[in-house]
């Protein structure tokens, strides 16, 4: 009798008992960031930094330009190479993706051909801020004519009903089967493959892990029912109620709008908690603005890293690339003039390259945590948009951030002294 109960023990999966992603079999997680490679971009005139120092050109790297996306993407450690790599494996079947937009030329020539190999593909964008006339993606509809009928969807989703952007940055590979790939990342299918300075999670579990499950919950239920807030609700949390695993302790899964406020829980608990946060962020503003406020005025250590645009906004007095002169006012007002050890990325704002990593590090008196995802931090990340964010304690996962992080603030990023007096572009 002895043997049998250890035999029939032996015969069911070890995924059964799993409470940690990383407990399941497969498990792999590769965070890669875009760390593009520039040329060297001088200035044609003189310029100083605001403390008087001599400046030959932009910082190497840092600043790019389209031309440089050649060399970013064909290290086989960069983003879009492992995208590539994925979608054209030939265990690839089926794909899931939903993003805010999509033009990556290279990503679109390798999922053409994986359809015309037969793999079937289910996008979700983002229909633009006019309802009536949705911004349609030229090539994500050009990829309809890569295989049979029905073979590709489209979805376009957002900005009704009291809804904000579907600006999700997720893509499943083979969703529901036994080994499930899941992408998740702070960039779009576009330059944020390649030279924006941006995050990307590449994760390979079993599809029986609430993980894989959840993810597959979040995109069908754009699909089925994300016209309206209340209906999307009701159809992600009658998903996920079905999935028998539990949702793991190592890596925590947040989809917004429903989940925005736990999500901000879990931010705000994780704070308090820490000795220092190290963050990074594209937009910063209402609550989570407001909760750093706070713990800047608590002496907490935090050290932050801004798009330059930010910088500029403010000196300019005037909207620079992608961000707003009224939210980088607030920001000098209440974060960097009160003392937040605050640097800037200089990107090349006259071609909308970015800074548009979203991610916090917690370190706390034993071990740390990632808070990251496709969001920014702003209130309607939370409250309006589709978002998908998550909460990680996985020691490698971490280890990882933390060294690119050091790369970034120590290497990378600019201190205001140091930034340009004047607004000169190479």
């Amino acid at each position: 009798m002895k043997k049998t109960c250890v035999l029939l023990l032996s015969l069911i999966s070890i995924n059964t008992w799993a409470i940690k992603l990383s407990d399941y079999s497969p498990f792999e997680y590769e965070p890669l960031f875009t760390n593009p490679v520039c040329e060297n971009y001088k200035y044609d005139r003189p310029v100083f930094t605001v403390s008087g120092k001599n400046l030959i050109g932009k910082p190497q790297n840092v600043y790019c330009k389209p031309s440089d996306e050649a060399a970013s993407v064909s290290r086989k450690n960069s983003p879009q190479y492992r995208i590539v790599e994925w979608v054209s494996d030939k265990n690839t079947k089926e794909l899931y993706m939903a993003y805010l937009s999509f033009s990556a030329k290279n990503v679109v020539n390798a999922l053409c051909s994986a359809v015309k190999s037969g793999v079937k593909l289910t996008m979700v964008l983002d229909g633009g801020e006019d309802p009536a006339n949705p911004a349609i993606n030229k090539d994500a509809e050009g990829l309809k004519k890569c295989g049979e009928k029905n073979q590709v969807n489209v979805t376009y989703r957002g900005s009704t009903s009291g809804l904000g952007y579907a600006h999700n940055k997720i893509m499943i590979v083979n969703p529901g089967a036994k080994t499930t790939k899941v992408l998740f990342s702070s960039g779009n299918m576009t330059g944020g493959t390649s030279i924006n300075h941006e995050n990307w999670n590449f994760i390979t579990t079993s599809g029986e892990s609430y993980f894989a499950q959840a993810h597959k919950c979040v995109i069908e239920s754009m699909l089925e029912a994300g016209d309206t807030k209340a209906n999307f609700t009701k159809a992600l949390n009658a998903c996920r109620s079905k999935i028998e695993a539990e949702p793991e302790t190592d890596i925590q899964v947040f989809f917004s709008p429903v989940d925005g406020p736990m999500a901000l829980v879990k931010v705000t608990e994780s704070a308090n908690k820490a000795k220092l946060i190290e963050a990074m962020s594209h937009r910063f503003s209402g609550q989570m603005a407001e909760l750093f406020k706070k713990l800047l005025a608590d002496k907490k250590p935090i050290k932050f890293i801004l798009d330059d645009d930010i910088y500029w906004s403010v000196k300019r007095r005037e909207d620079i690339g992608r961000n707003t002169s009224i939210e980088a006012f607030k920001l000098y007002r209440d974060l960097i003039n009160p003392g937040m050890k605050t640097k800037f990325l200089q990107t090349n704002q006259n071609v909308f390259q970015l800074q548009h990593n979203k991610f916090m590090i917690f370190t706390f008196e034993r071990g740390g945590a990632i808070f990251n995802g496709a969001g920014n931090f702003t209130t309607a990340a939370f409250t309006k948009n589709f978002e998908n964010f998550y909460y990680i304690t996985i020691p490698e996962v971490v280890e990882a951030y933390n060294t690119q992080y050091d790369l970034y603030y120590d290497k990378m990023a600019t201190s205001e002294e140091d930034m340009p007096r004047d607004y000169i572009l190479p």
